[in-house]
C-alpha cells in the first residue's frame, strides 16, 4: 500500500484534529481511556456529548453506503481514529460504531440495517456485545446459553459474563445455542435485543481498581424477535468472524499511547533524578526509543489492516498480528511507563499523582486488551493454522 497521503486526505485529517483538539478541551479529569465512560457519571456524559458532535458532521457513519447516510472512506476512519485516540477524546461506540454497524452491513437483512444503523449513526443508542461466558471464553463454541425459536421469537437462557458497559447500554448483540443437540460451529444464531427486555439482569464486576467497566448478564426467558437476526440460524458463528475481523482492527488505541509516549518524553525531559533529568539515563532513554519505534510499527500495522479492509481483503489473520502485537505492547508500555515514573505512578486523584494519574488506571487495566477480543494465545493460533499453514496439534 501506499503510506502516503493525498491532498484530500490532509485537509480531512486536519478537520478531524481541529474538532478532536476542541474536544479534548471539554474533558472531564475523570475521563481516562473509552472504559471509563462506563464508570462514572462524567465521562459518560462526556462520552454522549462527543457523539452527538461527531454525529452532526456525519462522522459516525464514515465508510457506510450512502442509502443508509454514509460517507467518507475506510481511510477517514482511521484518521478520525487517530485523532480521537492522540487527543483522548470519547464519542465513538467502539461495539456499537466498530463492531456491530460494519457487521451489519455485510450480513444483516435490508430490514435490520434499515431499522438499526441510523439510531447508531445518530449516536442515539449504545450497544453492548454479549460474548464470553463463565466457561466459554477463548473457546466460544462450547457456548452453553441457549436461543431456542419458538414461533416468530427466540427464547434466551443463560449468562454471560465480563459483558462490557452492560449497565450502561440500551441494546445487545450476542451468540447463542440455537440448536444444542448440532455440531459445533453450526449451532449458534446471532441476535440483537434490548437490554430492557424482561428477563435481563445485569450484575457488576468491580475490577481490580473498583471500577465498573464490566458485568455478569443473566437471560432468564428473555423474548427476543425472530427479525432480530442477523445471519442464518445455525450460522451465527460465520457472522461472530465476520465481526471479530472489524473488532480487531482499531488504531485508537496506537495513537493513545503515542501520546502517552510523548507525555511520558515530557515528564523525563522535566523530572531530575541525582541532579540529572531522567531524559539522560541511557537506559530510560534505549527503552524510550524502544517503544518509539515499535509504536510506529504498529501504527503501520493498522493502516495495513484498513487498507486490506477497504480492499476486502483482510483475512482473519491480518486483524489478529495486529491485535497480539498492539496488546502485548499496551503490556510493556504500562510496564516501562511505572519503572520510570517509580512508585508515584500507583497513585491517582493527588497532586503527586504524575500525569494526572493516568499511569495507575493504565497499568490495572493492561492486561485486559491481551485477553478481550480473543485471547493472544487464540490469536497465535489462528496466525499459525490460517496465515502460516502451520499443522494443528492431535
Amino acid at each position: 500500500m501506499d503510506f502516503g497521503f493525498t491532498d484530500e486526505q490532509i485537509a480531512r485529517r486536519k478537520e478531524f484534529t481541529d474538532v478532536c483538539k476542541d474536544l479534548a478541551k471539554k474533558r472531564p479529569i475523570e475521563y481516562v481511556g473509552f472504559e471509563s465512560a462506563y464508570d462514572n457519571e462524567p465521562a459518560w456524559e462526556y462520552d454522549k456529548l462527543c457523539a452527538k458532535e461527531f454525529a452532526k458532521r456525519g462522522w459516525l457513519a464514515l465508510e457506510w453506503p450512502a442509502e443508509y447516510g454514509g460517507s467518507g472512506t475506510m481511510m477517514d476512519r482511521v484518521l478520525l481514529s487517530e485523532a480521537r485516540g492522540y487527543y483522548g477524546v470519547a464519542g465513538v461506540d467502539v461495539f456499537g460504531i466498530g463492531m456491530l454497524a460494519p457487521t451489519l452491513l455485510a450480513a444483516a437483512s435490508e430490514g435490520v440495517k434499515k431499522r438499526f444503523l441510523p439510531p447508531i449513526a445518530a449516536g442515539d443508542v449504545h450497544w453492548c456485545e454479549l460474548w464470553s461466558e463463565p466457561n466459554a471464553g477463548s473457546d466460544l463454541a462450547s457456548l452453553t446459553t441457549t436461543a431456542i425459536r419458538k414461533g416468530d421469537e427466540y427464547i434466551l437462557n443463560g449468562q454471560k459474563t465480563w459483558t462490557t458497559g452492560a449497565h450502561r447500554a440500551d441494546w445487545g448483540f450476542g451468540v447463542f445455542k440455537s440448536d444444542p443437540e448440532g455440531r459445533p460451529h453450526h449451532n449458534l444464531v446471532f441476535l440483537l435485543f434490548d437490554m430492557k427486555t424482561p428477563g435481563i439482569e445485569v450484575r457488576p464486576i468491580p475490577f481490580t481498581n473498583g471500577a465498573h467497566i464490566y458485568n455478569e448478564v443473566y437471560l432468564d426467558d428473555v423474548h427476543v424477535p425472530a427479525e432480530n437476526i442477523v445471519g442464518q440460524e445455525n450460522e451465527g458463528w460465520a457472522v461472530v468472524n465476520l465481526l471479530a475481523g472489524f473488532e480487531r482492527s482499531s488504531i485508537d488505541a496506537i495513537m493513545a499511547m503515542i501520546r502517552q509516549l510523548e507525555d511520558l518524553v515530557a515528564y523525563c525531559n522535566v523530572t531530575k533524578r541525582n541532579g540529572q533529568p531522567l531524559s539522560k539515563d541511557p537506559l530510560i532513554r534505549n527503552r524510550l526509543a524502544q517503544t518509539a519505534c515499535e509504536l510506529e510499527a504498529a501504527r503501520t500495522l493498522a493502516y495495513r489492516v484498513a487498507d486490506l479492509q477497504n480492499r476486502k481483503e483482510m483475512s482473519l489473520m491480518d486483524a489478529s498480528a495486529v491485535k497480539v502485537f498492539a496488546s502485548d505492547l499496551g503490556e510493556r508500555y504500562a510496564s516501562l511507563a511505572t519503572d520510570v515514573v517509580g512508585p508515584y505512578g500507583q497513585v491517582k486523584s493527588s497532586r503527586w499523582a504524575p500525569l494526572n494519574g493516568l499511569l495507575e488506571s493504565m497499568y490495572h487495566e493492561c492486561f485486559v486488551f491481551t485477553i478481550s477480543m480473543g485471547t493472544n494465545e487464540i490469536q497465535k493460533n489462528i496466525i499459525a493454522w490460517y496465515g502460516l499453514g502451520l499443522p494443528r496439534m492431535k
